[in-house]
């Protein structure tokens, strides 16, 4: 495989926005990345990649893999910007959803065990007679 391989993470510049080619419908993104060092990562996905992308919108902490090639443009102060272009091969939010609060069991005090309706009573035994087994006369059956 050639080419450069990337997993960028950083926020949405801005929501994502669905367009429609020649080939079929796709979505565009920027993310910038965070730190000093900060870059401008522009997003095209297709396909099922392009309808989750499409979930995020501007803010998010997003993550994306894919094929990628350095960019460049002038920026509208005139001066030349740099970034990476990527052809969005996998998204994932970099920042998972709060999970739901379990419900808390309410304390019931000491367990205690259940009572059987017939606790009291004798167990139902058939009557069973064991000489038929062992013979008086002490020898094998």
């Amino acid at each position: 495989m050639s080419g450069i391989y990337i997993m960028a993470v950083g926020s949405l510049v801005a929501d994502p926005q669905a367009r429609q080619g020649t080939k079929g419908p796709f979505a565009t993104a920027a993310i910038r990345t965070s730190g000093d060092d900060a870059i401008i990562v522009s997003a095209i996905a297709f396909n099922e990649y392009a309808e989750r992308l499409l979930e995020f919108v501007k803010g998010d902490a997003i993550a994306i893999s894919g094929r990628a090639k350095l960019s460049s443009w002038t920026g509208r102060d005139g001066t030349e910007k740099h970034g990476i272009s990527v052809i969005v091969e996998q998204v994932a939010s970099a920042k998972p959803k709060p999970r739901a609060a379990k419900p808390r069991r309410k304390a019931a005090g000491p367990w205690k065990y259940p009572e059987h309706p017939r606790s009291n009573a004798a167990p139902d035994v058939a009557e069973d007679r064991v000489d038929d087994i062992f013979p008086d006369d002490g020898g094998a059956p």
